[in-house]
């Protein structure tokens, strides 16, 4: 059976890689030239609640297009003028260098569009910042369907067990806080508490102003 993994190269961030183990998320982020900055293995129990985030850029805010245009004749006049010269159409130079002033500017747009857009995965422990390909977004959310599965498999097996012969406050606290983590429903929280205590209920019976202890189940 193949394990679980993500992993990812980046030009600048390096390579991340995501694996699960048996008792943890294990994460790997190296620099480019393959030293490790970050390398953990993160517990089951400290990850929920776990979450996928995309950020992409906002909108970048230019000039209006008449300003554009204004700056224009302006650097033709600006040029005329330098050359004493009235009349005579922009020199090559400025050519060249509206050019390159606009392949500059679309060039700009174009890496905040690939570079700008981050995918997070967010959990309990730590959040995990990762480049957002189109190409690697299913496979993305796939890893993080599997870790969110088992993450509640690995806690079910581990603390939904319960045993009445044992100490009964920490279990009902663990069956609690699994529900919390949402491992468990409502309706397994109370059928495996039923089951840990003999009762229906931990609330108190009133009868005519009194608390009353909830009668045990045979």
């Amino acid at each position: 059976m193949t394990t679980p993994q993500f992993s990812q190269a980046h030009i600048f961030r390096g390579s991340s890689l995501l694996l699960l183990r048996q008792h943890g998320l294990y994460v790997s982020q190296r620099r480019r030239n393959g030293t490790a900055w970050l390398e953990s293995e993160i517990p089951y129990e400290e990850l929920l609640p776990i979450e996928l985030e995309y950020q992409r850029p906002g909108p970048l805010r230019l000039p209006p297009s008449w300003l554009w245009l204004l700056i224009w004749f302006g650097v033709q006049a600006l040029s005329r003028w330098a050359s004493n010269e009235p009349g005579v159409a922009v020199s090559t130079e400025m050519m060249v260098a509206g050019v390159g002033f606009v392949l500059g500017l679309g060039g700009l747009l174009l890496a905040r569009r690939y570079f700008g857009r981050t995918a997070t995965l967010a959990t309990n422990r730590i959040r995990l910042s990762l480049h957002d390909r189109p190409g690697q977004q299913a496979a993305l959310e796939t890893f993080t369907h599997a870790l969110r599965l088992r993450a509640h498999a690995y806690l079910r097996e581990e603390y939904a067990q319960v045993n009445p012969l044992g100490p009964i406050e920490l279990q009902l606290h663990r069956l609690h806080w699994l529900h919390n983590l949402d491992v468990l429903t409502e309706p397994e929280l109370r059928i495996l508490s039923t089951r840990l205590t003999g009762r229906l209920s931990q609330e108190p019976l009133k009868l005519m102003g009194m608390d009353l202890e909830t009668p045990y189940l045979n």
